[in-house]
């Protein structure tokens, strides 16, 4: 995977894509068959599930923050809900579109080691916005 597609970002639009397509297998019958996305249909595709990738790669950044301030190696959803003070409907929102692209997972806890790791103690709030950008995370 190309390092700009590494990130937490890159992760989550390419899963985004791929959901919005009908899910990972789907995409690889099609690639089997020698199906190929015209470069239009693709942008497109990618223009479309874009805001989604984003909520679900800043949730998975905030969840990150939050257990390396509280320094916990896991956190639940309350937690995560109490410490960003959310709306329980919209926490519990962002989860179910966390498990739609990362099916694998219950919660970001996992992921979340990973950032956690490359997040200085000492970084500036105004410099968390640009963390789903950089952080990368093996998937």
């Amino acid at each position: 995977m190309p390092k700009a597609l590494d990130t937490v970002l890159g992760h989550c639009i390419l899963r985004a894509m791929a959901h919005a397509e009908g899910g990972i297998a789907a995409v690889n019958a099609r690639a089997a068959a020698g199906e190929r996305y015209p470069k239009w249909a693709a942008l497109r595709l990618t223009a479309k599930v874009s805001p989604k990738a984003m909520r679900v790669a800043t949730f998975i950044v905030c969840w990150a923050i939050a257990m390396k301030m509280e320094s916990v190696d896991e956190y639940s959803i309350t937690e995560y809900q109490r410490y960003w003070n959310e709306n329980e409907r919209q926490a519990y929102r962002v989860q179910r579109e966390f498990r739609e692209l990362w099916s694998e997972f219950e919660n970001p806890n996992e992921l979340a080691r990973q950032i956690v790791k490359q997040v200085d103690a000492r970084m500036a709030k105004r410099d968390a916005a640009k963390l789903p950008l950089t952080l990368q995370v093996v998937a």
